[in-house]
């Protein structure tokens, strides 16, 4: 078997490049960072086996991020392996110093460029045979969109014979008369995406409005989600139910599958809104223009612009996210953003926010945008605590503003969707299932009323977790842990416990919807905290978001009881003691520091 491995600069497509050629779903983006660990992939044909392998991006074979460190000792480990060094065309002079060091080690290498038509269109030109014999080593133009030039590529390092012979000259290396850089002008919109005063503005305006677009009265996402929990809760189940005559089979198929699955697959078109807009971000080269202009604003709390990658994939999913701290210098600044990370809300808890509030409320928009905007206002008060004076470099790849490609975005959506039904399906139907055998038979195995099952006498005491707020029953305080197993599990058991809806006030859905968003994320999160930091932080994290999420909960039961001033007033106390904590920051942490090494 032959490992092929793709190295090359950040955001220089490799990640791109290497789904073409494998079919897999790496995850890309147009900004640094965005590969964080080796992905592999393995390949048969031919009675031959190839194992590819994706790399986060480097400058060269020295590093200081995590990332970087990783794919170094990875490229240094192998030496039977082939080497694909991808290369933007439009920064081959930089790039070209990577490339050298590859060629160095004795490692088989070929050189495939990027970007070759806007490189073209912009006024550059390169004569792709002459660089491939002043380097000694194979050089090929493609284009990752192209379905002809992926399988030309394919067949060129799938039949390479190693080693390469090594001709070029390194030492007296020159790109004259083999190069000319291209003519760019910086256009109006990044003249504008790169202006601090302007970039976070459009920022929070295009948040706004992609919200109000998923979540406002009569706007789409609104519709298509009302019309999908109607045709499969409604039509789809009385349609089934005319044709099951066994009460127990008719509850299994309609309210335990049809229902409870359908509950949450009706979020399917907010969603995949909310996915389109992240992906818009990640593809165009926003993201990094909101962390360059951004780096300022979070140098304050002792962070730097990256946070900002990691704070928008926890929009998406927390394991991501926390999976993208690796690009940080320092451990200890990981763990730092790791702890925060949980509060920010993810993809999952969005179906667990409506199903809560849309009893209540005619239109739950401002609430919860509310609750999202809170999970980023806890957040980055996490990160002010934790915060103790270091400050770090902040080394980003700008990218060219561009819209991304069509064809290359609704794959991607399409695959993004794909996963999230695959995972109501499989893993949300097979617990909600599981919980409905438990709560509709005894332990004698005769099929009884929910009160008199089995699921009824081992968790009648969770309902005194959550007794102070209102909620007397062990069915809710059930739904509400079994979120520690996956998010989505929540509105799924809602919707099979309470099919009519819920009985509860508006202040409990209030507290409710506060400890999903306070609460331990699921255990794919857990297990990504647990590759980064180990098992005992992990879960002493997650044991202490839980019991906070608990105690805020009934904070929030009681303050909404009382008068909404009160809450008004905590979080006034909450804002000046950030402040002030940033003021210290500022003044005396950062003077004794610099005394400290003065000293040494």
């Amino acid at each position: 078997m032959r490992e092929i491995i793709f190295v090359g600069n950040p955001n220089a497509g490799k990640s791109t490049l290497f789904n073409a050629l494998t079919g897999a779903h790496a995850h890309t983006g147009n900004w640094h960072g965005v590969t964080v660990g080796a992905t592999s992939k393995l390949v048969k044909k031919e009675n031959q086996a190839f194992l590819y392998t994706d790399l986060p991006g480097i400058y060269a074979l020295t590093g200081y991020s995590m990332e970087e460190m990783h794919a170094i000792r990875y490229i240094q480990e192998k030496n039977n392996c082939l080497l694909v060094n991808v290369v933007d065309v439009r920064t081959l002079s930089r790039s070209l110093e990577l490339t050298k060091s590859l060629v160095r080690t004795g490692v088989p290498v070929i050189v495939a460029l990027t970007m070759c038509k806007r490189f073209q269109k912009q006024g550059g030109t390169i004569d792709v045979s002459a660089l491939s014999q002043a380097l000694g080593v194979p050089v090929c133009a493609v284009d990752a969109f192209s379905k002809s030039d992926v399988v030309r590529f394919n067949q060129i390092i799938q039949k390479s014979r190693l080693p390469f012979p090594k001709t070029g000259a390194l030492d007296g290396f020159s790109l004259k008369g083999i190069y000319t850089p291209q003519i760019r002008k910086e256009s109006l919109v990044e003249s504008i995406c790169y202006n601090r005063f302007a970039c976070i503005p459009i920022f929070l305006l295009l948040t706004f409005a992609v919200f109000f677009l998923t979540f406002g009265e009569c706007m789409p996402g609104t519709l298509c989600k009302n019309f999908l929990e109607e045709l499969i809760c409604e039509r789809l189940t009385a349609f089934v139910a005319n044709y099951l005559q066994t009460p127990a089979v008719c509850a299994l198929v309609c309210d335990g599958f049809l229902r409870s699955a359908g509950s949450v697959l009706g979020f399917l078109p907010q969603i995949a809104i909310l996915y389109s807009f992240l992906l818009f971000l990640e593809e165009s080269g926003f993201m990094s223009a909101l962390a360059f202009t951004a780096d300022g604003v979070f140098s304050k709390l002792g962070l730097n612009g990256r946070a900002v990658f990691c704070i928008l994939l926890g929009f998406g999913c927390t394991a991501q996210s926390i999976l993208s701290t690796r690009g940080f210098e320092k451990k200890s600044m990981q763990e730092r953003t790791i702890l925060a990370l949980p509060y920010i809300s993810c993809s999952a808890k969005l179906p667990v926010y409506v199903t809560l509030l849309s009893s209540f409320f005619e239109n739950p928009f401002l609430a919860v945008v509310g609750l999202y905007g809170l999970g980023v206002v806890i957040s980055l008060g996490i990160f002010v605590l934790q915060s103790r004076g270091e400050m770090q470099n902040f080394i980003l790849e700008l990218p060219e503003m561009q819209l991304p490609n069509i064809k290359f975005f609704l794959k991607t959506l399409r695959f993004r969707l794909k996963q999230f039904i695959i995972k109501i399906v499989t893993v949300v139907t097979a617990f909600t299932l599981a919980v409905w055998f438990l709560s509709s038979f005894n332990f004698q195995f005769s099929y009884v009323p929910m009160q008199q099952s089995i699921l009824a006498h081992l968790c009648e005491g969770l309902k005194y977790v959550f007794y102070p707020i209102g909620v007397y029953d062990w069915q809710t305080a059930f739904a509400l842990l079994s979120g520690l197993i996956a998010k989505e599990n929540v509105a799924g058991l809602l919707g099979l416990f309470y099919p009519q809806g819920f009985a509860f006030s508006s202040h409990t859905a209030l507290a409710l919807a506060v400890f999903i968003l306070l609460c331990s994320p699921c255990i794919s999160a857990i297990a990504a905290s647990a590759r980064e930091i180990g098992w005992k932080k992990s879960l002493f994290n997650a044991l202490f978001q839980t019991v906070t999420a608990v105690f805020a909960s009934y904070v929030t039961y009681y303050v909404l009881q009382a008068h909404v001033l009160i809450l008004g007033v905590l979080l006034l106390l909450f804002i000046l003691f950030i402040i002030k904590r940033i003021c210290f920051e500022r003044i005396y942490r950062r003077k004794s520091v610099q005394l400290k090494d003065v000293h040494r």
